[in-house]
């Protein structure tokens, strides 16, 4: 069996799987989890990164994935969904769109949905004024096979970014992911301030990545 991943795009067949691998690797301590109550959180974490999947990022982001070949079956190593650069005129923020919102009330509750809604506000808000790519989530199994996984998706993604002389953005809420980031070429540009006294780590990479 070959472990090597392989990055290619991510297909609406893939989109259960990524969702379970998304929610397991945001659902302990990160700005996403804070929203969400502890009851059911996994699940609840599983539907809004299946709705999300659907909706926005295989219609209007970019999504990849990067798996192992097993025989004549694919295994899912990592996920990164992506929302490419945007010019002039594009759609001002929301929070959610009417196909997402019955979702958004399952996943946060009612009492925790304006909060939530306010911290994704504020995340557009953060996003440079420029054309860029912004990471959204980046996620891999947390087992040996997966090892360079998260990695690739980047190397791949970040490969066309540079060639075409665009930056790109994203914002950790761990500090254990924030030098991860920086060893590939990004470097903190300041917190984003949430509601709750939550915040997260604004980054930024020009196109080639940031200089030492």
């Amino acid at each position: 069996m070959s472990t090597t991943p392989r990055v290619r795009a991510m297909r609406p067949a893939d989109l259960a799987e990524a969702a379970e691998l998304l929610a397991d690797a945001f659902v302990e301590d990160t700005n996403l989890a804070s929203f969400v109550p502890a009851r059911g959180r996994r699940a609840r974490l599983r539907r809004f990164f299946a709705v999300t999947g659907e909706v926005e990022m295989l219609t209007h982001g970019v999504a990849d994935v990067a798996v192992a070949d097993d025989g004549a079956h694919e295994r899912l190593l990592a996920v990164a969904w992506w929302h490419p650069p945007q010019g002039p005129g594009a759609p001002a923020s929301r929070a959610w769109s009417w196909h997402e919102l019955p979702s958004a009330v399952a996943v946060f509750g009612v009492r925790r949905l304006v909060a939530a809604a306010r911290s994704r506000l504020a995340s557009e808000r953060a996003r440079p004024a420029t054309e860029h790519w912004h990471l959204a989530y980046l996620a891999s199994r947390p087992e040996p096979a997966a090892r360079g996984a998260a990695t690739a998706l980047l190397e791949h993604r970040l490969a066309q970014a540079d060639a075409q002389g665009v930056g790109s953005h994203l914002e950790s809420s761990s500090q254990g992911t924030v030098g991860f980031y920086e060893r590939r070429g990004w470097r903190v540009t300041g917190p984003v301030r949430g509601p709750g006294g939550r915040r997260t780590t604004a980054m930024w990479r020009p196109a080639g990545g940031a200089r030492q």
